[in-house]
């Protein structure tokens, strides 16, 4: 009886030499993710300092950043964030280099953490974190300003740069998620090993 059950039972079969069994990845959209960013920046350089209230204008850059951030996670949030930091740095008549590219890689890497909680896929979540990396870009960058010794009035750079920027952030940051959404699809954490492929 014993011999009848284990001669029933087929043999595994082991895998040919070569050949390696791999699960199946889904897609990053890493070169999606790269042309949004060359295109945020050059939006950044080029046409959002035309769309002003006072003296602030809407930081497109770190809402792309935590966009993607939150639908891709803390490594591609922080390279992206790195990237368009320094490309903007390079373009632009700045007095710092590496200065935004910190904040955004800081930024970035902090809102990626957010891409396994549910919320990641709601409309809120995305749009309050670009907000609140948004100010958080303008303070530090601020901050460091007066470090360096330049002379401005807090308040006065508090009211007519920072809040405005903040608040176009935010209503730019809407209709970006939707795109980001549409070209990436549901959030996912990649990681360095998957981006072999």
């Amino acid at each position: 009886m014993a011999e009848q059950i284990t001669g029933d039972i087929p043999a595994a079969r082991p895998l040919p030499v070569g050949r390696i069994r791999s699960l199946p990845q889904r897609p990053a959209h890493i070169g999606r993710i790269v042309l949004m960013g060359v295109l945020a920046v050059l939006l950044q350089i080029t046409l959002m300092p035309y769309l002003t209230v006072a003296d602030g204008a809407p930081d497109l850059c770190i809402a792309l950043v935590v966009i993607v951030a939150v639908f891709r996670g803390p490594f591609v949030g922080a390279i992206l964030g790195f990237a368009c930091g320094l490309a903007v740095e390079l373009t632009t008549p700045v007095g710092t280099l590496g200065v935004l590219a910190l904040l955004y890689l800081a930024a970035g890497y902090w809102c990626g953490r957010f891409v396994d909680r549910p919320e990641a896929e709601s409309l809120g979540l995305p749009v309050a974190l670009a907000v609140a990396a948004c100010a958080f870009v303008q303070v530090g960058y601020a901050v460091f300003q007066l470090l360096l010794g330049t002379e401005f009035v807090v308040s006065a750079v508090a009211v007519q740069v920072i809040v405005p920027t903040i608040l176009l952030t935010g209503l730019l940051s809407f209709p970006l998620l939707l795109v980001v959404r549409r070209l990436l699809g549901a959030p996912m954490d990649v990681e360095p090993g998957m981006l072999h492929a």
